[in-house]
């Protein structure tokens, strides 16, 4: 039998071991059967309903295997391995990622956290921010929704959802995507971003602005990287104040400012109102320049018509001059060929210039322009706002011209200048060694003979596309032939040759339109 002084001392006892017991429970690990240990300031059992938990209070520490978990307060439910956590939540992960919240739901069984409001997620070089995370613990994967900002060394992107997976350090960012650097904005529907690669990958439709003003838009996305700062986008269209290039597949190096387009290519210069097009084509920003590739064809509306120009390469570039001037230049290599409605042409070369309006044709070019077919060693167009002002035939110029009898009216001469109105030749000056053949007929379509003349100067004066009045300006000397006289030798030029047969057609020039 216990007397009252033992019954004190065991009271005492027991009071002393309980208070141990709740001390060490507040300041030492608790564990489970789970691997999981927890600790606080304070420790006190709770019960909600029939479910009892954990009342983790100031300074919680909870661990999981790989993660810790920290909190101003917490709630464990054991039972079924739940933990809520509040205020100043962080995890730290084993992986290096660092994540804090305000309020946190982590379930042990399924490894999976669910943070919400003020979330700052840092994993390597990206720190995410946003209201809404759920992060698997297993997987090293972090995804927000209702909105989030990341910040990717100089890089800022937001979107209103997107997931970090740590294991292959790969973002993927959905809906409303905007990424802002110091190069560029981008907008889209779908990026998808490798941290270690620096790659990045855009899905469905996507814009980019760069900042000295050129915007790249594209339906399917593309590809980039940022380390390199070289991409390539799918059926895209680059476009600025001075010119526009479309194509099935751009390629842009930013680090040297070099530019593909392949595919149905197209290259518009706005100022100059002429559209390029190709199955290829390069540009260098830093000097302005676009050459084309591969079925190339430039168009220029002149005065309501076009002007259709192909070659095998075709070149564009704005020359600086000097005194401040800018000079638009087109250029045309090999097989050069030419239509407009009133004017068709030949040439092995071409450029143009659009200071003095002026299109150069080298190389014996040959034009035909109504019936007139035109040749010398070098051909200058000169148009006079958009429309053809005069012909410039510089050496061996020869003009010729079918009659309605099968017979070749004739001019030729050192140099000749043809003036046009209304789009039609309205008069011709010839200068050196002018010579003429022609063919008269009346209003019954009867040959009148034949009539030749030799003057080193001449102007023609041309109506209605027949030959209306000949000047001749220093002592000409003629012959006139009537029919039964003429002689089929003589009945040609020195070096005329008749070549209607090469004369292009607007269905060979618009076979190239269509690109490849």
């Amino acid at each position: 039998m216990v007397n009252n002084k033992g019954k004190q001392y065991h009271y005492f006892l027991r009071s002393t071991l309980l208070v141990l017991l709740m001390s060490f429970s507040a300041i030492a690990w608790a564990k489970d059967k789970k691997k999981i240990s927890y600790k606080a300031d304070k420790l006190e059992g709770a019960q909600r309903g029939e479910e009892s938990y954990k009342q983790l209070i100031d300074h919680v520490v909870f661990v999981h295997q790989d993660i810790t978990i920290q909190a101003d307060t917490a709630q464990y439910y054991d039972q079924k391995g739940i933990l809520e956590a509040y205020g100043h939540v962080k995890i730290i992960d084993d992986n290096g990622s660092i994540i804090t919240a305000e309020r946190l739901i982590y379930d042990t069984n399924k490894k999976i956290a669910q943070l919400r409001d003020q979330i700052v997620y840092q994993a390597d070089t990206l720190t995410c921010y946003t209201d809404y995370l759920d992060y698997e613990v297993d997987t090293s994967k972090g995804y927000f929704f209702h909105g989030g900002i990341l910040i990717e060394g100089e890089n800022i992107i937001s979107s209103l959802a997107g997931c970090y997976d740590d294991a292959d350090k790969t973002v993927a960012l959905y809906h409303q995507v905007e990424l802002i650097s110091q190069d560029y904005n981008l907008q889209c529907d779908t990026l998808r971003y490798n941290t270690c690669t620096n790659i990045a990958r855009f899905e469905g439709p996507t814009k980019i602005v760069t900042q000295d003003g050129a915007t790249l838009t594209t339906a399917e996305g593309g590809e980039y990287d940022t380390s390199n700062k070289y991409g390539t986008f799918k059926h895209s269209k680059v476009e600025t104040s001075s010119y526009v290039l479309r194509g099935n597949l751009l390629s842009a190096n930013q680090n040297i400012e070099y530019y593909t387009a392949t595919g149905q290519v197209q290259f518009v210069a706005k100022q100059h109102d002429i559209t390029i097009t190709g199955d290829y084509s390069e540009y260098w920003k830093s000097i302005n320049r676009a050459q084309l590739y591969g079925n190339p064809l430039m168009k220029r509306v002149i005065s309501g018509d076009t002007l259709y120009i192909t070659a095998d390469t075709l070149t564009a570039f704005e020359d600086n001059l000097p005194d401040d001037r800018m000079d638009a230049v087109i250029l045309a290599y090999n097989n050069v060929k030419i239509y407009k409605s009133d004017l068709q042409g030949k040439a092995d070369s071409m450029a143009y210039h659009s200071l003095d309006s002026t299109i150069y044709f080298y190389k014996k070019p040959i034009f035909w322009c109504y019936d007139n077919q035109i040749t010398a060693e070098l051909i200058r167009l000169l148009l006079d706002e958009h429309a053809l002002d005069k012909m410039y035939m510089d050496q061996n110029a020869f003009i010729a011209a079918a009659d309605t009898l099968g017979n070749f009216n004739q001019l030729k001469g050192r140099a000749m200048v043809a003036h046009f109105k209304d789009h039609k030749i309205s008069a011709i000056d010839i200068a050196g060694n002018g010579e003429s053949l022609y063919f008269p007929i009346d209003n019954h379509q009867k040959l009148f003979g034949m009539n030749y003349i030799r003057c080193s100067h001449m102007h023609i004066d041309i109506d209605q596309e027949e030959i209306a009045r000949i000047s001749f300006l220093v002592e000409p000397i003629g012959l006139f032939y009537p029919p039964y006289l003429i002689n089929e030798n003589k009945k040609e030029l020195f070096n005329f040759t008749w070549r209607i047969a090469e004369r292009p057609t607007l269905e060979e020039m618009l076979e190239r339109s269509s690109g490849k």
